[in-house]
Parts: structure tokens; C-alpha cells; sequence
């Protein structure tokens, strides 16, 4: 708050309610607790819109759209034939692993405190609708597109949408890293 004698009441009040604001918007979005437990700070939007997007997922994610490719990996580049069977292998697995993360993502999301298991699983949901949006964009690592230039297009939308998941993936990566052993430190066990 500014001590300027000049300044009306009303004026350091705005000027209080911004601060506040900035300070709330520069808290970390996942904090862990002492008990192993993280509590999400994103509001009810934020959980509202993953579910909604992890629905989405849930519906492709064992078709045959082109998007979800990143999703399975080729294990062997080199031998088709070794990876065919690896993707008969693996697939039904990899799928029920995903459709698991997404089931777990709905029921915590009215949650503002949530297990490591659940946060794990946001992160794995995230970090599959990112992929899958990638996919569609065709986004590598070399893209720098100003939103601004598109516009209102429906990729504009899903850009943001990318951007916006990128957001979250990050403060969840963050949160998590935050119970992560110093460097250097050894863990017992």
C-alpha cells in the first residue's frame, strides 16, 4: 500500500484489492500438505473443465482416431512386425490405465484436497489431452503462432485450449516435485 498522503481512501483501497488479487494469483495452484495429501487451489472451473475434456477423451481414446497415436507409442521402430504384437499386446492395458486416470479425475474434481494417487492421476490426464491436442494441431516443438493472429478459428480455440492445459500440467508437475527429495539426498529404504 502506498503511504502518499495525497492519496484518497478509496484509492488505497482499489490499490489494496489489487494487491490482494495479484497475491492470490501468484500462489501456487497445488501445495502439498504435511499429512501426503496436496490441496488444489484452482477453484471449481478449472476441475470443471478437465472432467469435461477427460470425457471427451474417454470417448476416443480406444478408437482408431488419428489423434490419440501419441497415446500408443511405437515400442519398436525398427521391427513392425515385434511391435504389431506389442500393441496387442499392450494396448487393452495402456487404454483401462487411461480410462482409470479419467474415472479417478471425476470423482476428485469437486475435491480440494486430494491424494497423491488422484493428483497423479490429473497429471496423467492432462498430460493425454495435451498430447491428443497436439496431435490435431500438429504442434512440434518449433510452433511460436500468436493467438492473436488467428483469431477466432476453431484452431485459435484449441490452442488455447492446449496453452491452457499446459497451465495446469505445470502447477500440478510443480506441486508434486515439491515432496521430491532435495538433489544429492538419498532416500532410505
Amino acid at each position: 500500500m502506498s503511504d502518499d498522503p495525497g492519496e484518497t481512501e478509496d484509492e488505497r483501497r482499489r490499490v489494496g484489492d489489487l494487491e490482494a488479487f495479484l497475491a492470490r494469483l501468484a500462489r501456487r495452484k497445488i501445495g502439498p500438505r504435511s499429512d501426503g495429501t496436496f490441496r488444489q487451489r484452482f477453484g471449481e472451473h478449472v476441475p470443471e473443465i478437465l472432467v469435461s475434456l477427460a470425457d471427451q477423451l474417454d470417448m476416443i481414446v480406444d478408437s482408431d482416431d488419428p489423434a490419440v497415436r501419441r497415446l500408443f507409442p511405437t515400442a519398436y521402430a525398427d521391427d513392425p512386425e515385434k511391435d504389431a504384437g506389442y500393441q496387442i499386446l499392450a494396448r487393452d492395458e495402456l487404454v483401462q490405465a487411461r480410462r482409470d486416470a479419467i474415472r479417478t479425475v471425476r470423482a476428485s474434481a469437486g475435491k480440494e484436497i486430494l491424494t497423491e494417487d488422484e493428483l497423479t492421476a490429473w497429471m496423467a490426464v492432462t498430460n493425454d489431452l495435451r498430447l491428443v491436442l497436439g496431435t490435431r494441431l500438429d504442434v512440434s516443438e518449433d510452433d511460436d503462432v500468436e493467438l492473436d493472429e488467428m483469431s477466432d478459428t476453431e484452431e485459435a480455440e484449441l490452442r488455447r485450449i492446449y496453452e491452457f492445459l499446459g497451465y495446469v500440467l505445470s502447477e500440478i508437475v510443480d506441486g508434486l516435485s515439491r515432496v521430491l527429495p532435495d538433489e544429492g539426498t538419498q532416500s532410505e529404504g
